[in-house]
């Protein structure tokens, strides 16, 4: 990404993860801002949010790719892996090299199934303001040096600003509005997953891919993705849609 494309992404990122007082605010889809901001910025190949809810307990949110869905649902059932030592621990996991003998040991089914995923470098960064820890977003690299100092440094900026506007947010919310908030987003995340997938078995494509093209349609339409995937699934938005999509990112298909 050359400098000024870098330099006007920045600016809008922090812009984007500042605006979280406005009307019809969905949780999953402010995160997935997030996690494309990360991905984009910090040159990762993929990011996924893990919350902490009502009862102390870490739930899967978000992710930019199936995978790394999958992957952070690994996390929470074997209870091991660098989201759950960044929100335990409140700081920052530094990048991890998968193919290590220590990361093995450290978390030896998460790192299995993450190298099996192909990747080879994670790293942890807390939603935290002071004291206070309310998720982890995790970085994924499939090269074992591809994730830097600088990087991860500004990706704990990113992570702090999108803290400050969901706990702004929650503010202007009583507390039952507060866990309603969180259990909207996990079963937004559900209509997410449906649609992907109902998406991707009409156009004959992988989830991610799927996943790409309504995260792009949502995108360049000013559109709620949520609400973009709950359309789809009721039929009032039509599959093909996104089929001269797939077919302009796939000329020769």
């Amino acid at each position: 990404m050359a400098q000024p494309e870098r330099d006007e992404r920045l600016a809008r990122a922090f812009i984007e993860l500042a605006d979280t007082l406005v009307g019809g605010f969905q949780l999953v889809d402010f995160l997935h801002v997030l996690t494309d901001h990360m991905v984009e910025l910090l040159e990762v190949d993929a990011a996924g949010v893990v919350m902490v809810d009502a009862r102390g307990r870490l739930v899967d949110v978000t992710a930019s790719t199936h995978t790394v869905h999958q992957l952070e649902e690994l996390q929470l059932e074997f209870d091991e892996g660098p989201c759950r030592d960044c929100c335990l621990d409140h700081c920052v996991i530094p990048p991890v090299d998968l193919t290590t003998r220590a990361a093995a040991d450290r978390w030896p089914r998460f790192t299995k199934a993450a190298r099996t995923a192909g990747f080879t470098a994670v790293a942890g960064l807390p939603l935290r303001l002071r004291e206070e820890v309310i998720g982890a977003v995790n970085l994924f690299h499939t090269t074992p040096d591809g994730l830097h100092p600088a990087d991860l440094r500004l990706g704990q900026a990113l992570a702090d600003a999108a803290t400050i506007g969901i706990l702004h947010q929650r503010l202007s919310n009583d507390q039952a509005e507060r866990v309603s908030q969180l259990q909207t987003a996990l079963n937004s995340r559900i209509t997410i997953e449906q649609a992907k997938g109902a998406l991707g078995a009409h156009l004959d494509i992988t989830p991610d891919a799927a996943f790409t093209l309504l995260r792009a349609y949502a995108r360049s339409h000013s559109r709620s993705l949520t609400q973009l995937c709950l359309q789809l699934l009721e039929g009032t938005l039509h599959f093909g849609l996104f089929a001269q999509s797939d077919k302009d990112k796939h000329p020769g298909g």
